[in-house]
């Protein structure tokens, strides 16, 4: 009798399972996962169809999901009579794509081929709680097909650990990129016009072979820097007080920390202008790019002056991210940048002549990412640096150095909208202040931003007061016109007194 009530609550239990397993199977009771065509580089119009289908195929065979692919996608706005945002690969326009066609989820992706191997990115967005569930970037080892991959990207972003994936994979950082010859041309065209205009304003002219006195530095030497190094240049940065060492990985970061240019997503152009104090007209040129994934390089133009004094600065930055340097830490690059300063200064009343000086210094910088959402930079500014003066009044020659200094900064996303940055800067000469800086940008509309920023020297014996920044920025999607991004961004500068305002405008342009 106890063995066939054993036998029965057996054969109980068994049905319980199947039927269980057969109630998951049922489609009304499996995830809705829709699935976008993945972006493609490196292979034609029949590839990216086929990889496309391939990973529908391969979430298909997870099992739990129902899978609608993009073309079903389509359909259902077509229906719903609403236009399909095709371009859209930002997780908020993902989210809503998922939200109107009735989805709980969606993937969606890029996929990068070479002649060698193969690198996908995918991210798997939850509809209703608006997050990024989970993301991978897996790159193949050589040979290995892009079906392949997409099955191992698939597993692993639904749970599957490395050591059961049907292939190798390591981290993916990006696609291959080989401007090697842009960064050689672009770095000797930009040295070479320093060079040219040095020699055409005159301050070459009265260079010799004597050896700069060094002995007095230490003790003449003032902390305080001068000229083009108290102007913030370009409407993002000087909108986020300065505040900037921690997010240059774009166009205007050649100006403020140079191992952002190894961070650029893809080639970047800009032009400002600042009208400062009612006198000064200043305006910078700055192009960044990669020359391969992990080296970057940029160069600008800035020149400063009003009729005291003009200067003329050309600078080449180059800056090398480590993405592989050790198991246990993210990403971080190093970058140096190389100027050239030319000045000249105005001829008092009365006299024959004025002054020119030619100057060649050099930056250090850092940038580290300790997380997806947070980064630290620092520069060493001035690390090296000498100048040639020619005072033609008194018919005297020397030599002079401008101090180093070194700032430190940090920049946190918050969320998709929010970015908090913070720089600070630490003495090291007597009479070099301790200066605080901090700023936020908050997104609206996905294409507007405001930002933001304050800044205050703080120094025991002098008292300085406090200077309040802000401005706004638009960026607007070009692809379908000329490049990729255009933003324009503007800024304000409060000082104290009222008299002494700056404003910038700029202009930056993707491709």
């Amino acid at each position: 009798m106890k063995r066939t009530s054993a036998v029965l609550i057996t054969l109980m239990l068994m049905a319980t399972v199947s039927g269980a397993q057969q109630q998951s199977a049922k489609p009304e009771t499996r995830v809705k996962i829709g699935v976008l065509d993945l972006e493609t580089t490196g292979g034609d119009a029949a590839f990216a169809s086929a990889v496309s289908l391939h990973m529908v195929q391969a979430v298909s065979e997870v099992g739990f999901y129902e899978v609608f692919s993009q073309s079903a996608i389509e359909d259902i706005y077509e229906q719903l009579k609403t236009k399909f945002p095709r371009t859209c690969r930002d997780p908020r326009c993902v989210r809503d794509i998922g939200g109107t066609a009735g989805m709980e989820r969606i993937l969606y992706g890029s996929l990068d081929k070479d002649d060698k191997t193969c690198g996908i990115r995918l991210s798997l967005v939850d509809v209703q709680t608006k997050q990024v569930m989970q993301s991978v970037s897996l790159e193949g080892e050589p040979g290995a097909q892009a079906e392949q991959l997409i099955d191992a990207a698939v597993a692993k972003i639904n749970g599957r650990p490395d050591e059961d994936l049907k292939i190798k994979v390591n981290t993916y950082w990006g696609p291959q990129v080989h401007h090697e010859k842009q960064l050689l041309i672009s770095t000797g065209a930009c040295l070479g016009l320093g060079i040219i205009w040095a020699a055409a304003s005159g301050s070459l002219k009265h260079i010799d072979n004597a050896p700069p006195d060094y002995s007095s530095w230490d003790t003449d030497l003032s902390g305080l820097p001068t000229g083009a190094e108290h102007i913030p240049m370009f409407g993002r940065p000087a909108a986020l007080a300065n505040s900037y060492l921690a997010v240059s990985d774009d166009a205007y970061g050649v100006l403020y920390n140079p191992a952002g240019v190894a961070w650029v997503p893809n080639a970047e152009a800009t032009v400002g202008y600042q009208y400062r104090f009612g006198t000064l007209n200043n305006i910078a040129l700055a192009y960044a790019n990669k020359a391969t994934r992990e080296l970057g390089f940029g160069q600008a133009f800035l020149y400063a002056g009003d009729d005291l004094e003009s200067e003329v600065s050309f600078t080449t930055a180059v800056a090398y991210k480590f993405n592989r340097l050790l198991r246990f830490l993210r990403p971080l690059s190093v970058g140096v940048s190389i100027k050239l300063s030319n000045k000249i200064t105005a001829t008092p009343e009365g006299a024959t002549g004025g002054g020119s000086a030619f100057g060649l210094g050099a930056d250090v910088g850092l940038l580290w990412e300790l997380s997806p959402q947070i980064r630290y930079g620092a520069v060493l500014k001035n690390a090296f640096t000498i100048q040639r003066w020619n005072n033609t009044v008194q018919n005297y020659k020397y030599y002079e150095a401008n101090p180093m200094t070194l700032n430190m900064g940090g920049a946190f996303k918050a969320g998709y909208t929010t970015l908090l940055v913070a720089n600070g800067q630490i003495p090291l000469y007597v009479d070099q202040p301790w200066k605080m800086a901090g700023g936020i940008e908050q997104e609206f509309f996905r294409v507007l931003k405001v930002r933001l920023g304050i800044e205050k020297e703080i120094q025991s014996k002098v008292a300085t007061e406090w200077k309040f920044t802000g401005g706004l920025g638009l960026a607007v999607a070009t692809e379908k016109i000329l490049g990729k991004y255009v933003a324009v961004d503007a800024s304000y500068e409060y000082n104290t007194l009222p008299l002494l305002y700056v404003v910038n405008m700029s202009l930056r342009f993707g491709f």
